[in-house]
């Protein structure tokens, strides 16, 4: 087999993974990740291995729902999107995926899903990309 032919059958399989995998956000699918960070958009203290895969300096504030407060952010990696959900003394829960990502705790149900994605059945909408039960 030539050099090219097996350029060309390494692409493919390249290809063919990515697209197989969906398993990596497009962190720009998420409109709630972008624009500019205030300071409402830090993230709260919790446990020290709560953000072991957040990449805690791109969280966005995204609303609350029955007393949970509720963040975006991208995962470390760059390829996921994690939701943090904090009910203060009634719990937390952290958890990362690619693309779409439901969580779900004692602080609560929550689901990411990208733009333009269809709103999931029965669930309250908190932002552009996060909903809530």
């Amino acid at each position: 087999m030539s050099h090219l032919r097996y350029a060309a059958a390494a692409a493919l399989a390249l290809v063919s993974i990515a697209l197989l995998s969906g398993c990596v956000a497009d962190q720009g699918a998420f409109t709630d990740l972008q624009g500019d960070r205030e300071s409402h958009d830090e993230l709260p203290q919790l446990a020290d291995y709560a953000y072991g895969e957040v990449d805690v300096s791109t969280s966005r504030f995204v609303g609350e729902h029955d007393g949970t407060s509720v963040w975006l952010a991208e995962g470390l990696d760059g390829y996921r999107v994690c939701i943090v959900a904090d009910a203060g003394d009634d719990g937390w829960i952290v958890g990362c995926g690619g693309g779409t990502t439901k969580i779900s705790g004692l602080a609560g149900t929550f689901e990411v899903v990208p733009d333009h994605a269809p709103a999931p059945e029965g669930a309250t909408q908190l932002s552009e990309n996060v909903y809530a039960w």
